[in-house]
């Protein structure tokens, strides 16, 4: 298996070395690099592309599906992206962002984390399972994204749209999301794996602040950048209102028994105490954006020379939408505090996800799992801020969960879409081991 597992962290190296960076628009992005990614995975795994059926969806989404031997049984699908956010070339000390060096225990590069380790993990569980002669009973899909990092309009949505033509309905869906990591981000001593319920809806939009044009030795009281100024400190100081969602509660449930004191008897009931926890909350900016949703600006855009009156101010704002929030509702309260004139332009529009249940026997397969992988880790559900492609497939699965099974420090989770991502071999390891325990023990 050791050896395996070497040869796995060099599959996943070569893939980083492969700089398929999505865009919003399609036509800037380098598509023939996609198209040599897929290539490679033909060529690494060889049964996978023999033996399962195969389908590429939009030209560039794969998407593999091994029959079981009982069709009563709702299959199961798999989810995974290959496309990367784009990385500087300075600052990585082994060979650039797309080396994909195997170096000191590690896979260096952009991807080695998120997500092309879970292609790899995948790709790598299937080919052994088939070289061992395994069959599934329950049919089991695999589907990946190349746009995932830009919203998943032409992957992950056209994969969904296909599968719903075709009448498939899924019994769950897996996805990356929570991992294994250091329970002191949630405030307690024991390691901590996150099973993620649900995820905050990723929205974005353009402000647009006109004002006068002309020399700037007269100017007016206020420039466009002065309006577009205003409107970002009136927003960022009144924030949306804090509540406590369903997904949310189970978490802090599930942390209690692990709390010291009366600290424990305050989080097992959380709602009833609430007034009482959230300002503790809300002080660490990881759990106080479990609270609200969220407003970041993000990109601004503004005149041309020095002495300019610049006639237009653009500004960016990213939104992280609630469970019970609207995207609609957090664009009303900017408007309502910030009592300005502005033109918006939307760039992203999602709304927030469900919650799927703790009760499935999905959720008990998959905590069953982690407990013989990860025995030291306390399972924990969680509300994910960030966003997924799995979102979008919603609609035809009973349940999504959104976990990978990976032990990360909190050093290594920072260094998600940042200079110096990598991923240890020891975690390549541990990828094969859990989907191959978690597969081969679907009932």
């Amino acid at each position: 298996m050791k050896e395996r597992i070497q040869a796995a962290a060099r599959r996943l190296g070569e893939a980083v070395s492969y700089p398929t960076i999505s865009h919003f628009d399609m036509e800037d992005m380098d598509l023939d690099l996609f198209t040599e990614f897929l290539a490679f995975l033909e060529r690494s795994y060889p049964l996978v592309h023999e033996k399962l059926e195969r389908r590429l969806i939009n030209g560039y989404s794969p998407l593999y599906r091994w029959a079981g031997t009982d069709p009563s049984k709702k299959p199961v699908l798999f989810l995974a992206h290959y496309d990367v956010v784009p990385a500087l070339d300075e600052g990585w000390e082994h060979g650039g962002p797309f080396s994909g060096a195997v170096e000191d225990g590690r896979v260096w590069g952009r991807g080695s984390l998120d997500n092309k380790s879970s292609i790899i993990g995948l790709m790598e569980t299937f080919e052994m399972l088939l070289e061992e002669g395994f069959q599934p009973q329950r049919d089991l899909w695999l589907a990946y994204g190349f746009d995932e990092e830009v919203n998943g309009r032409h992957g992950a949505m056209k994969i969904v749209e296909w599968l719903e033509g075709e009448g498939i309905h899924f019994d769950f869906v897996l996805d990356e999301g929570g991992a294994v990591a250091d329970g002191s981000m949630m405030g307690i001593k024991e390691v901590v794996a996150v099973i993620g319920l649900a995820e905050k809806a990723n929205a974005s939009f353009e402000f647009t602040f006109t004002g006068q044009e002309g020399h700037s030795s007269t100017p007016p009281q206020h420039t466009s950048l002065g309006y577009m100024a205003e409107f970002i400190y009136k927003v960022e100081r009144q924030p949306m209102p804090v509540r406590l969602t369903q997904t949310v509660e189970k978490m802090l449930e599930s942390i209690a028994p692990y709390m010291p004191g009366i600290q424990s008897k305050i989080l097992a009931k959380p709602r009833l105490f609430f007034p009482l926890i959230k300002g503790s909350l809300l002080k660490n900016k990881q759990t106080a954006a479990l609270l609200r949703s969220t407003i970041a600006f993000t990109v601004s855009q503004s005149g041309s020379a020095p002495n300019v009156l610049p006639k237009e101010s653009r500004c960016t704002a990213n939104l992280r939408v609630l469970q019970g929030d609207t995207t609609a509702r957090v664009l009303d309260h900017m408007k309502q505090v910030s009592g300005m004139d502005y033109q918006v332009r939307p760039i992203a529009i999602e709304e927030p996800s469900r919650s799927s249940s703790t009760d499935s026997k999905a959720y008990t397969h998959l905590t069953r799992t982690i407990n013989q992988c990860f025995p030291e880790a306390v399972v924990i559900p969680y509300l994910m801020a960030g966003g997924t492609d799995s979102r979008h497939y919603e609609p035809i699965a009973d349940n999504v969960y959104r976990f990978q099974p990976l032990r990360l420090t909190e050093e290594e989770l920072a260094l998600v879409h940042g200079t110096g991502e990598n991923l240890t071999v020891d975690n390549v390891g541990r990828m094969l081991d859990f989907y191959k325990r978690f597969i081969e023990t679907l009932d």
